[in-house]
């Protein structure tokens, strides 16, 4: 699209370095105009610049306050509403400034928004279940969505007529699918999240515990020695060692008792 626009504006005319004619068939062919080649150049820098200077600002000031204010759920709806509204409305004018405007913003809140949001979905997950999900989605999903949107691209790229309207209208099936995905995570991770659930916290042999299960070990460590007086004996049993095994990641109960001693008179 960008380079019909400046093409047109540019065009390459006879006896340009562009034009070129086919010694057998006499047939014209012509690229871009230095002068063309010269604006598109212009062109694309003030997108980058553009995009990363909207991209830098929204990560500065507005991603945590977005996530605070909306939630986890809302906010990974952001995106895919903004995607098929951003499509709907350059089907209806696909100018070449519309576009410019669209994918400033889409790679804006893809970068400070969206990619930053669907990381805080592997809190409540094990480190097993995130390596696992992560490589999945970072090598299979990311690569293969890419590779989808090339094919459809390169199926329609002789005509950008053509390419808005038979693309957008697989931009707009994908956009929905994202918008029941994201409200399907987003309440999934609020159900986790309430009930202090970690997936596949119980799945490995590493002996992990979830975070409320560790939250109530250490507040029953504490709690055992709320009296005012604490007889040596405590510290020989379960009382010092138990904290010790929930605040130090299980380490040997028969580690040094005055070490554990002197961080429980620190917490309490």
């Amino acid at each position: 699209l960008a380079k019909e626009h400046f093409d047109a504006l540019h065009p390459c005319k006879p006896g340009m370095s562009c034009w070129n004619v086919d010694a057998d068939t006499g047939v014209i062919h012509h690229g871009l105009s230095q002068e063309a080649t010269q604006a598109f150049t212009r062109f694309m820098g003030i997108f980058g610049q553009a995009t990363n200077t909207l991209s830098f600002l929204l990560s500065l000031l507005g991603t945590s306050a977005v996530i605070r204010t909306l939630g986890v759920r809302l906010t990974l709806l952001l995106f895919p509403s903004l995607c098929l509204a951003i499509i709907l409305l350059v089907r209806t004018s696909p100018t070449l400034w519309m576009v410019f405007g669209a994918m400033i913003l889409l790679k804006a809140n893809s970068y400070a928004l969206n990619n930053p949001t669907k990381e805080i979905l592997y809190q409540p997950t094990s480190p097993a279940v995130r390596y696992k999900a992560k490589s999945w989605i970072d090598i299979f999903g990311a690569r293969g969505s890419k590779a989808l949107g090339s094919l459809v691209t390169n199926a329609f790229s002789h005509s950008a007529s053509e390419l808005v309207a038979n693309g957008s209208l697989v931009g707009i099936a994908v956009s929905t699918f994202l918008i029941w995905n994201a409200n399907f995570m987003g309440r999934t991770f609020d159900e986790y999240t309430e009930r202090k659930f970690i997936l596949g916290a119980d799945d490995g042999d590493d002996g992990e515990n979830s975070r409320g299960e560790m939250e109530m070990e250490v507040n029953a460590a504490i709690h055992q020695n709320d009296d005012d007086e604490v007889d040596e004996d405590d510290f020989e049993g379960g009382t010092s060692c138990a904290l010790e095994e929930v605040l130090e990641d299980k380490e040997e109960e028969d580690s040094d008792c005055k070490v554990a001693n002197e961080a429980m008179v620190i917490l309490l």
